[in-house]
């Protein structure tokens, strides 16, 4: 059941693949090329790894890790697990006392280091998620990033990388360059790893690629069919082409996954505002500001904000940036 469901996902997603190649041949020749002024954030990403399975029945979920950590607290896996699902949940202060303990209970193991970071970022705290997560990136680039040397990549090494990736803009800028080196390196090596991938699509859209974004999402959706960041960022390049309709529908698909990615709320609001459909349009956003408070729209100011010019831009690029 679930094969067949997965082989009617990729024929679907093939279907706007193949859309987006031919519409990206035709504006490239006749246009400038535009590019998307916005990019992907730390709330776009899941990290428990039953997130998304649980969906339906989260409360329950959480209810039993809650009282599983609540008598053993000093258990690794109970620890990381309750851990992470407080941070998807956005009950940020609740994580703030597991990761802080956890940290104590495992200082010779990474991962709650690693996690803790993304919580300091979620809070604002970009300083020190980067003084946590850069070492262990820049470990991962000495050691040759592939190959017999580079060891095992655990999943909070992917999530180090890419956390480092989602924060560099909020960095000083020496430190946001020494951060971007090191990023780049890592996920121009492993483009398969669909963290890595969704790194390499947003910078493609964000300079104007749209034909490499649409190249690397072709490869890693064979492989990452149900992947709701991947779709989003596939819906964002159906915007940037003008195929509101088609993009509509992978942000229908991608929030039917996860309804919880905010850039997928956000631009599935302007999808909805470029189809005239401005009632359904100011819902949308409505929802995305409750997942983020910090997006704080008047009633106003959505019209600006949702608007095509606010997120894409023609510019006429003097060169190709290689990832």
């Amino acid at each position: 059941m679930m094969l067949n469901r997965n082989k009617k996902i990729i024929v679907y997603i093939s279907i706007f693949l193949v859309s987006l190649f031919s519409t990206c041949s035709y504006s490239f020749a006749n246009t400038k090329p535009v590019i998307w002024t916005e990019t992907l954030s730390l709330q776009d990403f899941s990290l428990s790894p039953d997130y998304i399975e649980v969906m339906s029945k989260v409360k329950e979920y959480k209810m039993a890790l809650a009282k599983t950590y609540k008598e053993t607290p000093s258990v690794f896996s109970t620890a990381i697990y309750y851990g992470l699902l407080l941070i998807d949940l956005g009950e940020l202060e609740k994580a703030k006392l597991v990761w802080n303990r956890a940290v104590k209970d495992f200082r010779s193991n990474e991962t709650p280091k690693a996690y803790k970071a993304w919580l300091d970022a979620r809070l604002g705290n970009y300083q020190e998620a980067k003084d946590a997560w850069y070492p262990i990136a820049k470990q991962k680039v000495d050691d040759g990033i592939v190959g017999d040397g580079a060891g095992i990549w655990l999943v909070h090494h992917t999530d180090s990388v890419l956390g480092l990736y989602l924060i560099k803009d909020y960095l000083p800028e020496n430190q946001k360059e020494e951060v971007s080196r090191v990023v780049d390196s890592i996920v121009g090596a492993i483009p398969g790893n669909p963290r890595f991938a969704a790194v390499l699509v947003n910078e493609y859209l964000k300079s104007g690629q749209i034909e490499k974004a649409a190249e690397t999402l072709a490869s890693i959706l064979k492989d990452n069919p149900d992947d709701p960041v991947l779709i989003t960022l596939l819906g964002i390049a159906q915007l940037m082409t003008n195929k509101h309709d088609e993009a509509l529908k992978l942000f229908d698909r991608a929030k039917e996954i996860n309804p919880n990615i905010l850039t997928n709320r956000i631009m599935r609001a302007r999808a909805l505002f470029a189809l005239n459909k401005e009632k359904e349009s100011f819902e949308e956003l409505d929802e995305a500001m409750k997942l983020n408070p910090d997006l704080n729209i008047s009633e106003n100011k959505k019209k600006k904000y949702l608007a095509t010019k606010s997120y894409i831009v023609s510019k006429k690029l003097k060169k190709d940036k290689e990832i």
